[in-house]
């Protein structure tokens, strides 16, 4: 594999995840199969469905396309809730790249080119150019909204599903959720930058009395689209932080 398709993996959780990233009305929603439910219903809804945890641990295999990058890998992540992001990323069984994200730092362990990669947090919006942080990553790894300001609340029309739309000045975030209330699908739509990230989500499975989606869709539209297919086959909360992050001092620092 080469070095250039390694820091795209390295980083790709990072990327697809942060990209990821007046007063409430109080409008009804009337369809065939759901029952009616104002916006301030389904954000409380939504607030209900939220994934509380101290610790998550799950993998995944992921496909990644775009015009620079094809690439399936696994990979193993690991939360220690508002403090550390942990990822593991492998290609047939044998570990590429390690990551540690916190709310201050990124640092990336290339082992295939033996390099210590640190970066500072704001390595996500300069290269992005994005406002997003550590805290949009870790929402959107577990399944909880993303770019979903609840000051400016809407309802959208549909046969069977609701419909919730939230909108500020930047971004406008359309969300399909279930007549369980469980997210199907967030359109969220960058205002300024004219580009937009769709979030599909399937496969619901009750984990420890939390709702989690274990399959994934993402696409990206703006100038580089990317699409990406995440599928978990192991998730646990609330389990012992097992994540460890020890640079080989020989490691070539690249600052």
């Amino acid at each position: 594999m080469t070095k250039c398709c390694m820091n795209k993996q390295a980083v790709f959780f990072i990327g697809i995840s942060i990209f990821l990233l007046s007063c409430k009305t109080t409008q009804t929603i009337f369809n065939r199969n759901v029952k009616p439910a104002s916006a301030y219903e389904l954000d409380d809804k939504l607030e209900e469905k939220t994934v509380v945890f101290q610790t998550f641990s799950g993998k995944a295999k992921v496909d990644v396309a775009s015009a620079n990058i094809n690439q399936s890998f696994s990979a193993q992540i690991d939360i220690l809730k508002d403090s550390v992001i942990g990822l593991s990323l492998r290609v047939l069984g044998v570990e590429g790249a390690r990551v540690k994200i916190t709310p201050d730092s990124i640092e990336i362990i290339d082992r295939l080119n033996q390099e210590y990669i640190p970066r500072d947090i704001e390595f996500i919006k300069s290269s992005f150019n994005i406002d997003a942080d550590f805290y949009d990553l870790q929402n959107l790894i577990v399944g909880n909204p993303v770019y979903y300001d609840t000051t400016a609340l809407n309802t959208g029309e549909s046969d069977d599903k609701y419909v919730l739309l939230a909108e500020n000045a930047v971004y406008k975030n359309t969300l399909w959720l279930s007549p369980d209330y469980d997210i199907l699908r967030m359109f969220i739509q960058d205002l300024i930058a004219n580009r937009t990230l769709t979030l599909d989500y399937d496969a619901y499975e009750k984990i420890e009395g939390r709702q989690f989606a274990f399959i994934r869709n993402i696409f990206i539209d703006a100038q580089d689209d990317l699409t990406a297919h995440i599928e978990f086959t192991k998730v646990e909360f609330d389990q012992p932080f097992g994540f460890t992050f020890t640079v080989n001092p020989k490691y070539k620092r690249i600052d």
